[in-house]
């Protein structure tokens, strides 16, 4: 999906959240599109669960299960981030104590958790505690803090004061965007403010992100990429990235790599 169509939709998804449905042809006027363009836009988020189409617009469907932000995330690059999950599972060994970060890919390392023996896991995240409550063989920690219903995380200075307490664990996190000269970096101020926290209190950093995180720059700057243990992505990066990883001694990790 290119970056307009993804402009559209959550534009589409947020016009739907204030006023509880949307007209094509202003959609279309907006954008500058064609109203076949929008309509086609409402049946990928139709068929995603987000929406109902109408006569000429679309109204919210009913979503109890989960915040349609957070489903719509879910719904990009789904493959890539299903391969990353299995990937980064390799990194966690039995008796770890683990963060993952509220994310849609952190997400989809839970399941492979289920063959590890006496993790500690950490999150800030209602959604991926909806995951994450089944594994009764695991001890979870729940930072709290000030929940947020559009991500369904946990931040602020209650989250922090948690976090503050806690130290060795492997940090599993996500971004915006990294870049070999910006670091990682994110668009929202308070989910950088808390990963900063979280990144400084690990013994190791783990980043998860398809190909698109590469090189799109974000605002605000997480910590810069030497900060980073590994990279797990769902392509071979790119040689400059290959040889920027081996200078820093970070540990690329990706779908057919061979072993060395």
């Amino acid at each position: 999906m290119g970056l307009q169509a993804q402009q559209r939709r959550e534009y589409i998804l947020n016009e739907l959240r204030n006023n509880g449905r949307i007209r094509v042809a202003q959609v279309a006027q907006t954008f500058t599109v064609t109203e076949v363009t929008i309509r086609r836009d409402l049946d990928y988020l139709e068929q995603n669960g987000l929406l109902k189409k109408t006569y000429g617009g679309a109204v919210l469907t009913d979503l109890p299960d989960m915040n349609m932000s957070v489903r719509f995330r879910h719904t990009r690059n789904v493959t890539a981030k299903k391969n990353i999950g299995q990937l980064a599972s390799t990194l966690i060994e039995d008796e770890d104590i683990i963060y993952l970060e509220a994310g849609s890919t952190c997400f989809e390392i839970i399941p492979y958790l289920m063959a590890k023996k006496g993790l500690t896991v950490i999150v800030n995240s209602l959604h991926l505690m909806s995951r994450l409550h089944e594994q009764i063989r695991h001890k979870i920690i729940v930072t709290g803090g000030l929940y947020r219903p559009e991500r369904m995380d946990m931040i602020g200075p209650a989250a922090e004061a948690t976090i503050s307490q806690l130290g060795g664990f492997k940090a599993f996190t996500g971004a915006d965007d990294i870049s070999i000269t910006g670091g990682i970096s994110g668009a929202d101020v308070a989910t950088v403010t808390f990963t900063r926290m979280v990144l400084r209190q690990a013994a190791q950093v783990v980043f998860v992100g398809d190909h698109t995180k590469f090189d799109n720059p974000a605002l605000y700057k997480i910590a810069d990429i030497d900060e980073l243990d590994f990279i797990v992505t769902d392509t071979e990066p790119s040689p400059e990235w290959q040889k920027a990883a081996m200078e820093k001694r970070i540990q690329l990790l990706y779908p057919g790599l061979k072993e060395i």
